[in-house]
């Protein structure tokens, strides 16, 4: 009795060790980037506390941060194992080979520790234009000038182009103001490719003469349609020390080409490159079972504007509910880079050894000019046959019939009941039976159409509550910096909380970029005090000085800090 005993305890120990196993690990993708693209660096672990990560010289912190936890099926044990995750974005300003990492958390007097990622930084993309074709000789003569660089004259429908603002002056800037960014009619879909939050002045000749310039507001874009498309002007306030000079950029054209005729069927609507990955959840299954296919898309080009794969699948299988759609892509140089995941749950109708064929999409390569095909893996499988399962045609559920062509539920004629010699459709028991299912219907139908819109109201304030948590996390960051004296990183928290609160209210969308014009005429339109705009528009130019200048950075209060906050509070609830 005394061996069972010890034996239990040894077990038990055992068992909660691995059980509570520490596990953190460090995920950076892409390994290979350019100067200024955008890197995502992930920590997961099965320990919640603080982190702290190690960044090499040269990386420059992003906006976007999320955090939360994620439950993990192994297929193995079928026990469920959770793991939290924090992940945020970023760049690195120079070339070369750097060593991102350890993570370390902090539970308690523990310290747990993560491996490291080596990744690669290339010089920026040389195919973007210095705009020097499109620079008239008046322009070179000029003080200072705007031009908008791109990255083609001509793409393809789906393509992703790369623009941004380029000012080149013959003095040397102290910071800038007012800017408005420059648009394209037809382009719903684009995004910010830079995190860097100073701007860095560079010196260059030409026609034997020195210029100061900076690039801005680097964007990557898919326009919709094809055709010739204009981007309009972009205007700033060029300063130096407290003279400012106003300045208006060219415009630029692009033209979108269609994509060739006859796409393969497996067209998918993506353009750049791409690859297929699969696996299911298991291979030894019995008829009736329904398992997990899950098919995984990487690639670069417009990958957040693919269409769901088909699936093809040969007799014996069929598709059991929707698809779950889960995205994982950043934006940078080459446009949308990730992958996105689609979970299949798949019934399986036959028995016996059966095969379930590779998936195939197409994509179109810009590069080669030509439609391309990739391939994902087969699998085999080993169906036991199941004597109680019943395969019913999806079509034929709702109109199945009888052998002599009656309803399999046909209505009950009780003969006591109806008079010999009465038509049908005199009999009140006739009409009972026929509209009591028909009201009971609707009763039905108000009652979920009631209690979905009631769930989607709550999803819709759950959504905004989230949104504006999100939105006052910068503030708690910028909070955070004026402790620690960082008095550029709370500028540029600050500016990011002020810009998403804007956004939100004004289009329902934190990420959008707005423009300071926009900002000051939303404040005038719900009736803030001249004292009230004035407070915003002085923090504002703070902001931009402190981001973009190059001078010495203001102080600031923490009161002016929370002054702040408590307007945008207000500004949010109306």
């Amino acid at each position: 009795m005394r061996n069972l005993i010890l034996h239990i305890i040894c077990l038990f120990t055992a068992f909660f060790g691995m059980a509570q196993r520490p596990v953190v690990s460090l995920e950076v993708e892409p390994k290979t980037a350019e100067v200024g693209e955008i890197i995502t660096i992930t920590v997961k672990s099965n320990v919640q506390g603080e982190i702290d990560i190690d960044f090499p010289p040269g990386y420059v912190h992003g906006y976007n941060m999320m955090n939360g936890m994620d439950q993990e099926i192994d297929y193995a044990t079928g026990k469920v194992i959770s793991f939290f995750y924090l992940s945020q974005t970023g760049a690195i300003s120079k070339p070369g080979t750097f060593k991102i990492g350890p993570a370390y958390i902090k539970k308690g007097n523990k310290v747990y520790k993560s491996n490291s990622v080596s990744i690669t930084i290339l010089k920026e993309n040389a195919s973007v234009t210095n705009g020097s074709d499109q620079i008239t000789n008046k322009q070179w003569n000029q003080s200072a000038f705007g031009v908008i660089e791109k990255s083609k004259n001509t793409i393809y429908e789906g393509e992703p182009l790369i623009v941004n603002a380029k000012v080149y002056s013959r003095f040397s800037p102290s910071h800038m103001e007012d800017y408005q960014e420059y648009s394209i009619d037809g382009v719903l879909d684009k995004h910010a490719v830079t995190t860097s939050s100073r701007i860095l002045v560079e010196e260059e000749t030409h026609q034997r003469k020195t210029y100061y310039t900076f690039e801005y507001d680097k964007k990557v874009i898919f326009p919709i349609g094809t055709g010739k498309f204009t981007i309009e002007p972009f205007k700033l306030l060029l300063r130096r020390g407290f003279e400012s000079m106003p300045l208006t950029s060219n415009a630029a054209v692009f033209e979108v080409k269609p994509l060739p005729a006859n796409a393969p069927k497996d067209f998918i609507g993506a353009v750049g490159q791409f690859k297929i990955s699969r696996k299911i959840s298991g291979t030894q299954l019995r008829q009736g079972d329904v398992f997990t296919l899950t098919v995984e898309i990487t690639g670069t080009g417009n990958l957040q504007n693919i269409v769901e794969p088909k699936l093809n699948l040969p007799k014996g299988f069929r598709p059991y509910g929707d698809a779950v759609i889960t995205e994982d892509i950043v934006y940078g140089l080459k446009g949308a880079e990730g992958k996105v995941t689609y979970e299949f749950n798949v019934q399986v109708t036959g028995f016996g050894e059966m095969k379930l064929p590779a998936n195939t999409i197409s994509y179109f390569d810009p590069m080669k000019e030509k439609y391309v095909q990739v391939i994902s893996g087969s699998d085999e499988l080993s169906i036991e046959k199941n004597a109680h399962f019943k395969s019913i045609p999806i079509d034929s559920l709702n109109n199945q019939m009888t052998s002599s062509g009656s309803p399999i539920f046909p209505l009950r004629e009780e003969a006591e009941y109806i008079e010999i010699g009465q038509p049908l459709y005199k009999n009140i028991t006739f009409w009972s039976g026929v509209l009591s299912p028909i009201l009971l219907a609707l009763l039905l139908g108000l009652f979920w159409k009631k209690k979905e819109e009631i769930k989607q109201v709550k999803q819709a304030v759950h959504h905004s509550k989230q949104t504006v948590q999100e939105i006052f996390s910068n503030f708690t960051e910028a909070e955070k910096a004026l402790q620690e004296g960082k008095t550029l990183d709370f500028f540029s928290w600050a500016q990011k909380g002020i810009h998403q609160a804007f956004a939100f209210t004004l289009f329902n969308d934190p990420g959008r970029v707005i423009s300071r014009k926009e900002i000051t005429e939303e404040l005038k339109n719900v009736n803030k005090s001249e004292q009230e705009q004035d407070l915003f528009n002085s923090f504002l130019d703070r902001c931009e000085n402190a981001r973009f200048g190059m001078g010495t950075v203001d102080s600031v209060s923490e009161h002016e800090l929370n002054t702040i906050k408590s307007m945008l509070k207000e500004y949010l609830r109306g």
